[in-house]
């Protein structure tokens, strides 16, 4: 467990100890290269090779996992690979058993927070995410060093639960923790279906049968019996002979179109948890989707909830959505998703949610100013804004060309001029305003500012 909860060591390291404790089990101890350990870890060599470097360094307290990491030769002078051992444990240590697999099958993050799990659960202690987030930290970046958040933690503990390496009974514990159950990753065995014999009494056939189904065995069927004739023998085969053309074939079906690709013969495509309770609301139009769209769709669920978005904000956008939309108007069930029902629609700030704070539930001032500015008619004593002026026609060949013609005057524009900057403030705000004063300024003229929402549309009224 030094290993496990030291924030000295990266999660690679962890996972490159498992597997060279696990080699080092034979005599000779492990003496796998560098290619063969990132082969097996399904990690780059680089990865590999800073763990073992880890693993060779001090730690904080003086101990060093790896001692025993030299290179050998053989006696023609040929190098080989290191012989490589790792500490003995002394009897007072902390220790967890982990299944060797599961470095290969985790990602070195998965397989630390595994390793943390398994050890709360031998020892039969309460875990939580909080103090799951306390090991497992930040190891690049400017986060370097901090512990990861709960909701990261979150989503570690729902990959080792569907990848079955855990199971999480949710709440199910003392003051509403969960629960935690290990396993070790080896596939449950076959049911019995009770076909066979018992140990030692033979196989269920009496007599063996050497005929294969190959079409080159030309092993002569036996007759049952001595003397008697063979039922059903075989069709002989016609074979056309040489210098001939081939007769045309009975069967007129067409031929079967061949094309370039070959149909998708692979899994199919299945949602997380996560993205069947978003998808909830319009469930109904799911069923007209290809699997292009489905996965395009839900790699944009994923990136959302990835970057901050609730599973309920992301229900509750679809919800309203759909409530505005008639289900007669949806012609593209995956174009109005992807187009209108998924995208966050507000100003810059990512808690503003169609003009209203997803956290407070206030409606957004810089969304309420901007509508202001667009739709607010005109007050009293403030002129309308005049049409633009028209382009000047050009002057006329028949008064231009003569000398003595009357000389072309441009028209004169009608209406005041347009300022499009507010003159609130002495002249000193410079924000766009097509009316004379802009929001702020506007507000300021009424009164204090306003406090309420309520207050807020009865003075933009």
């Amino acid at each position: 467990m030094r290993l496990v909860e030291s924030p000295h060591y990266s999660d690679a390291a962890l996972s490159v100890y498992v597997k060279v404790k696990a080699l080092a089990q034979r005599p000779e101890g492990c003496t796998a290269g560098i290619a063969t350990l990132a082969s097996y870890l399904r990690l780059s060599e680089s990865t590999v090779q800073r763990g073992l470097a880890q693993l060779r360094a001090a730690g904080p307290d003086g101990l060093v996992e790896l001692p025993e990491s030299r290179r050998r030769s053989l006696p023609g002078g040929y190098g080989t690979t290191a012989r490589r051992q790792v500490r003995p444990m002394t009897s007072t240590e902390r220790f967890v058993w982990l299944p060797v697999t599961a470095s290969e099958c985790l990602r070195p993050r998965l397989l630390r927070a595994f390793a943390v799990i398994a050890y709360a659960v031998a020892q039969k202690h309460p875990l939580t995410f909080r103090v799951l987030a306390e090991v497992l930290r930040h190891h690049s970046g400017p986060r370097a060093g901090l512990p990861l958040t709960t909701g990261a933690v979150t989503r570690i503990v729902e990959q080792l639960d569907a990848s079955g390496w855990i199971t999480v009974q949710r709440r199910a514990g003392e003051h509403g923790r969960h629960l935690f159950g290990v396993h070790d990753g080896r596939p449950p065995a076959s049911p019995d279906d009770r076909s066979g014999t018992r140990t030692g009494e033979g196989s269920l056939a009496y007599k063996e049968d050497r005929r294969t189904d190959r079409h080159d065995d030309d092993t002569a069927r036996t007759s049952p019996a001595v003397g008697e004739r063979q039922v059903g023998g075989e069709a002989a085969t016609a074979v056309a002979p040489r210098g001939r053309l081939a007769l045309r074939a009975e069967d007129t079906s067409p031929s079967p179109v061949r094309t370039g690709h070959r149909p998708y013969a692979g899994p199919q495509l299945t949602f997380s948890p996560r993205l069947h309770s978003v998808l909830e609301p319009v469930r109904f139009l799911l069923k007209d989707l290809n699997t292009y769209v489905q996965r395009r769709l839900g790699r944009e669920i994923a990136r959302q909830l990835d970057a901050g978005t609730g599973v309920e904000r992301l229900r509750s956008r679809l919800t309203q959505r759909l409530a505005a939309t008639f289900v007669e108007d949806i012609r593209d069930p995956g174009r109005w998703l992807l187009g209108v029902a998924l995208p966050r629609w507000g100003c810059a700030d990512p808690d503003c949610e169609t003009g209203t704070l997803w956290s407070t539930g206030r409606r957004c001032r810089t969304c309420q100013e901007v509508i202001a500015d667009r739709y607010v008619p005109p007050r009293n004593g403030e002129t309308a804004p005049a049409p633009l002026p028209s382009p000047p026609s050009p002057p006329s060949r028949s008064a231009g060309g003569r000398p003595d013609g009357p000389a072309w005057t441009p028209p004169k524009a009608s209406g005041p001029v347009l300022v499009d900057r507010c003159r609130g403030r002495d002249g000193t705000c410079s924000r766009r305003a097509p009316h004379g004063l802009c929001w702020r300024c506007r507000v300021e003229v009424v009164g204090t500012a306003p406090t309420t929402p309520a207050q807020e549309s009865a003075v933009l009224e």
